[in-house]
This record gives C-alpha cells, structure tokens and sequence, in this order.
C-alpha cells in the first residue's frame, strides 16, 4: 500500500530557496515519494495516520507486547484467542502492551488481534503533525533528487529528465545511468540515520515482542 509523501512542494519550495518552475511536474512527486519512502523504510514505521490498522500478533508467553507502529494515538480493541480484552484489562505506554494483572501474554500462533489508530497528522487539520526532524530528513533527501534530474522544463543542457507521463508514472532520463543516480539521491547519509534513530522500533521476527 502507498500512501501519501509527509512532506509537501511547498516544504521543497522553501528548502531550494526558489519557486518550481511546475510543483505538480511528475518529478516533484518522484522526489517527494522517494525521500518519504527512504525515511519509512528506515525507521520502520509508516509515519502517515492510519486508523482502525489491525495486526495479528503471536503470543511468545512473556509480558509485554510492542506493536508495530507508533505513535499509537488510540487502541480500539485487543483479542486473545478470539475473546476481547476489557480496556481495564491492559496498559498502553506508547507502543507496548503490558495486561494489569501482570500475567504473560498466551503462547499461541497469530492468537493476538489488536486493531488500533497510529501515525501523525499528514493532512490538514494538522493537529498531530510529523516532527519537524523527520520532515527536514525527508526535505533534504527530496532536494538531492530533485537537484540531481535536474529538471529542466525546456529539456535544456544538464537536465536528465526528457520526459514524463503523469498518468503512468512514468518519466525518462537523458542517460541510461541516472537511474542509479536518482536512487543514490534518495538514499539516508549516516548524519540523517543518526536524526532519525530514536524513531526506529527494532522488530525481531514479524510479531514484533519482546
């Protein structure tokens, strides 16, 4: 599933220093998708607001439970084996689940359901927004692809992008090797990583508890 870039044309606008000859050319989305991408999949999360998201989890018999996606703004149920705990039944400190009572959570293969709302604001009303740092790592990336197509809406000396199609997404390059150049452009250097680190949620196995 795609979902939407967090950041905008007009964050681009502002990071250049300078009006796009075109905010809706196909290459400004190109830019904006890449670098929102190279963002998600390196701290693991899908950033975007999402609600009513259902994941099945296996219990592995210990006490807490990390879901897989934060923040977590609001939990709508949580099932073991099919029966629906009572809300008074567990605690939700971000993204971990702990039972009150201080049991374990059953053993048991894809036994736990919890449908829950996470992510942060993306559209407006923006009363939930993505943090300032996610969003410039996002910006700078975009940038580097951006700058490095080139876009030059009259086809002139340096562009690399002769070509676009919106309907199919689609667009071509002046040299066989700019595609490798743009993927470069949208790769995360160790400086952005290291803004980005205290995001990430270190998933072992796909259930995602430890």
């Amino acid at each position: 599933m795609s979902y939407a870039p967090f950041v905008s044309p007009t964050d681009l606008e502002a990071l250049l220093g300078e009006t796009l000859v075109n905010p809706t050319a196909l290459i400004v989305a190109i830019s904006l998708d890449a670098a929102c991408e190279s963002v998600r999949g390196y701290i693991g999360q899908i950033i975007n607001l999402v609600e009513d998201d259902v994941e099945i989890h296996s219990g592995t018999g210990r006490r807490v439970m990390r879901l897989r996606q934060r923040p977590v703004r609001s939990i709508e149920y949580v099932k073991v084996d099919g029966t629906t705990l009572e809300t008074t039944e567990y605690t939700a400190r971000d993204a971990i689940l702990t039972k009150t009572d201080q049991t374990w959570w059953d053993f048991g293969n894809d036994n736990i359901e919890v449908k829950y709302t996470h992510g942060w604001d993306v559209e407006e009303p923006t009363s939930f927004p993505v943090p300032a740092d996610i969003r410039l790592v996002a910006l700078i990336a975009a940038r580097r692809v951006y700058q490095a197509v080139g876009f030059a809406e009259s086809g002139s000396a340096g562009g690399l992008l002769i070509a676009e199609t919106i309907g199919d997404y689609s667009y071509q390059l002046s040299d066989p090797g700019a595609a490798a150049t743009v993927a470069t452009a949208a790769e995360l250097g160790e400086g952005e990583q290291f803004a980005l680190d205290r995001y990430r949620i270190a998933l072992v196995g796909p259930s995602a508890i430890y």
